[in-house]
């Protein structure tokens, strides 16, 4: 019985490319330590309570869904930076791109924070 090789690589050429670079590794490109460390800042703010390990994990689950990692990085390093006080902190806090990056962030995070049942820390003096 002769295949066809032209038609069976044509078949499969389509699914090969597919299973090389799956969408979840595409659109999830969050290295661990961040995840880790988000996890663990999330667990702090909210008394180090064993239950917040699922729901933090939840959260940058979530918050990688919808943004990239490089993306993730900016917005989350203005939204701290913009807590900064003082003449030396407008630096970092008064420009309108920071603004809206920290915005976006916070807005991110607390669509996560809903969708994972994750409540507002306690005290969040950082």
């Amino acid at each position: 019985m002769k295949f066809p090789i032209k038609k069976i690589f044509s078949a499969l050429l389509p699914l090969a490319v597919l299973g090389a670079a799956p969408a979840s590794a595409q659109a999830n490109d969050f290295p661990t330590t961040t995840r880790v460390e988000y996890v663990l800042e999330c667990m702090q703010k909210h008394n180090r309570d064993y239950e917040y390990f699922y729901k933090c994990s939840c959260v940058i689950d979530d918050i990688a869904k919808n943004v990239n990692y490089n993306e993730f990085n900016e917005i989350s390093t203005a939204a701290r930076y913009a807590r900064l006080g003082g003449e030396r902190g407008s630096v970092f806090r008064d420009p309108k791109d920071v603004k809206r990056m920290s915005k976006k962030y916070k807005t991110l995070e607390a669509n996560a924070n809903k969708a994972c049942f994750v409540k507002a820390p306690v005290d969040d003096d950082d």
